[in-house]
């Protein structure tokens, strides 16, 4: 249970209430542009230094210490003023309470942990030795995070940070990433899904840790911190600025780039017209809260400390719950509709068979076994669950056509069915019953037993 608000926590409610009277028409900053902003409140990471990339290997984000900060037109203070750092504010969905990392010592690992919004004391959420940060709020009263399970840097086929879902009100938390690596939780997307960042690409998976998917098959560019808008773009972090996905384009959008200088993302949307987002004008300089026109570039800076991880203090849209699908059943069964459906163009006939990898243990791919395609490329398999999966199609000589060099995985009792090839979510079938369905309802073993 949450603790009774102290005396200052009754102060700051009381203000807060003054300043909800006002709060519709806002703080007047104006922009570089020379344009008027009405910002509302919001909270940010208060920090004299940000390493965005740190946390791949093993580093700290905050090296010199952070402090969540409450701001609006009443004032401004610490949400957790006795602890030694406080980062990562996420803002619940009726905008009453703020779920963060934090370590109350300096000594402590990063945990999760909940306040009210009107004060008081610091509820812990998750408890063990290893740093969990970027919390997130899921609609069905539990969280999802990252927790690095490596202490540390490892070589890249190691499990570093990895996601898993836990109740607001405790108990065993559920794993849902299972490939090598580091995973980031980055939003949860309207339809329900997990947003997240690994190996500079981002990804989604369900609560349930299935449907694991690239959000999109443009593979290039390094992406970081996603946010979901209003409009349900995805709009990420690139080396050379802000960039989007709109659901009417398989590539991505780059946004007005601004001269000089760097963000450090995510962003928090005003309007569409109007964000808040982390600027530095130069490497040697502190990151700070800065007022953003998507469509000119045009910034200006908050009057606050330098920081980063700015949000909206106010209630949002619930995203939609997602009813899991799994089954009770060892492994997971993989229907692909036709592998010639691909980024990349596989001259119809040429494919011979699949083979299908797991990890070894020096993270090498070790083979599952090898499976015969059908002519208009369809195939269903039975695989293992909860463990790195890799996929290769080969021609009738055995020559490598196609070859995954990412991992992914499903979850026990999933049934999961893919357009094609790498051929990337934006893709739909064909409507047509696949061969392999004609010939048999009972997919091929691929458990393990390949040479």
């Amino acid at each position: 249970m949450l603790k009774q608000p102290t005396q200052a926590g009754r102060t700051w409610k009381f203000w807060w209430a003054a300043g909800a009277a006002i709060l519709s028409f806002g703080t007047l900053l104006a922009l570089a542009s020379g344009d008027v902003l009405h910002t509302p409140a919001y909270v940010y990471t208060v920090t004299p230094r940000f390493d965005p990339d740190a946390w791949a290997c093993g580093q700290e984000r905050f090296p010199r210490g952070a402090a969540i900060r409450l701001v609006s037109p009443a004032g401004s203070h610490d949400l957790a003023p006795g602890f030694f750092a406080s980062a990562d504010p996420e803002v619940s969905f009726d905008g009453q309470r703020v779920l963060f990392a934090g370590k109350p010592r300096r000594e402590d690992p990063w945990q999760i942990w909940e306040a009210l919004v009107v004060g008081g004391e610091p509820r812990r959420i998750a408890a063990w030795p290893e740093d969990s940060i970027r919390p997130l709020y899921l609609p069905d009263g539990k969280v999802v995070y990252a927790r690095n399970t490596a202490q540390g840097y490892r070589e890249s086929y190691r499990q570093g940070y990895r996601l898993e879902v836990l109740a607001l009100a405790g108990g065993q938390p559920l794993r849902i990433t299972y490939a090598p690596g580091n995973d980031l939780t980055c939003d949860i997307l309207h339809d329900g899904r997990v947003l997240y960042e690994t190996h500079g690409e981002l990804y989604t998976v369900y609560p349930d840790g299935s449907g694991v998917e690239a959000y999109r098959c443009d593979h290039g560019v390094s992406r970081h911190a996603a946010r979901q808008l209003a409009s349900r773009d995805v709009v990420f972090t690139t080396n050379s600025g802000f960039a989007r996905f709109t659901s009417a384009l398989a590539t991505q959008v780059n946004m007005v780039p601004v001269r000089g200088g760097e963000f450090a993302g995510p962003v928090a949307e005003i309007t569409p017209d109007a964000w808040l987002a982390s600027f530095r004008p130069n490497a040697a300089a502190p990151y700070a809260i800065y007022s953003l026109n998507p469509a000119n570039g045009a910034l200006g800076k908050l009057p606050d400390a330098p920081g980063v991880q700015p949000m909206l203090l106010a209630a949002r849209e619930v995203p939609r719950r997602f009813p899991s699908g799994l089954h009770d059943w060892a492994g997971a069964n993989l229907l692909c509709l036709n592998a010639y459906t691909s980024r990349t163009k596989i001259t119809e006939g040429a494919i011979g068979s699949l083979r299908l990898y797991s990890q070894g243990a020096e993270g090498q791919p070790a083979l599952l076994a090898e499976t015969p395609v059908e002519s208009d490329g369809s195939f269903f398999l039975h695989v293992p669950s909860e463990q790195p999966l890799r996929m290769e199609l080969r021609d009738r000589a055995g020559r490598v056509i196609e070859a995954e060099r990412g991992w992914f995985w499903m979850r026990r009792g999933e049934q999961r069915v893919c357009v094609g090839c790498h051929a990337g979510p934006e893709r739909a079938p064909e409507n047509a019953v696949p061969k392999v369905l004609l010939r048999a309802d009972v997919p091929v073993p691929m458990i393990g037993g390949g040479k």
